[in-house]
């Protein structure tokens, strides 16, 4: 009895390893990590090269900077030189100020007493000094000129206003018109060891800077 083939031996297993799919996944992983490489690397040099331009550029001539210096200064000696070169003003002179022109015509110190336009007579309480002065409206309106804003200064800088019953011939309710003129004494009643360094007269109001008439 004859007996059949042996069938064939079963075919070799392939030898361990990664799969297709994983060889696959592994290149595209490699490609993707080349790619973002290579882009961090493009914005470091991009980095680098803005931070290039925006570094400090070649420090400006010295030249430049001495002469916004002297500049500055010259601009500072300048106020200063007109400041130095300001008018000054003496008893007899007229001032122009505001919408008038006043004129400062003798100061008297040391008066005790002064008999009013009426008959009476005001005590001082220390000293009176009198001013006599003459001021002309040289606005297109009438104008008030206001005797209490023209003061007296001693060395110290304290400031002496008028008083009001020893002083006579201005009357500061009535309107002056333009072109008109007044005059009158104004008296202060000020201490006995009382030292006059200048006088402030002012054309314009009670808050503003009054101009100073230097007494011999």
């Amino acid at each position: 009895m004859a007996f059949p083939p042996p069938p064939p031996p079963p075919p070799p297993s392939p030898p361990k390893g990664m799969s297709t799919g994983a060889k696959i996944g592994l290149g595209c992983g490699g490609c993707a990590a080349a790619a973002f490489m290579g882009f961090m690397g493009l914005m470091v040099l991009g980095l680098l090269a803005g931070g290039a331009g925006d570094g400090p550029t070649a420090s400006e001539p010295a030249g430049d900077g001495a002469a916004q210096s002297a500049g500055g200064g010259g601009d500072e000696g300048g106020d200063r030189a007109d400041e130095d070169a300001e008018e000054t003003y003496a008893v007899g002179d007229t001032v122009s100020h505001g919408d008038w022109d006043i004129t400062v015509t003798s100061v008297e110190e040391g008066a005790t007493e002064i008999e009013d336009e009426f008959g009476l007579v005001e005590e001082a309480g220390g000293q009176f000094v009198v001013m006599e002065i003459e001021a002309t409206n040289t606005s297109s309106e009438g104008q008030y000129f206001e005797a209490g804003n023209q003061v007296l200064m001693d060395p110290d800088g304290s400031m002496y206003e008028y008083d009001i019953p020893a002083s006579s011939g201005i009357d500061w309710l009535e309107k002056v018109n333009p072109g008109s003129e007044i005059s009158g004494a104004i008296a202060y009643d000020v201490p006995e060891d009382f030292e006059l360094d200048h006088i402030l007269v002012n054309g314009k109001s009670t808050f503003a800077d009054g101009v100073r008439v230097d007494v011999d």
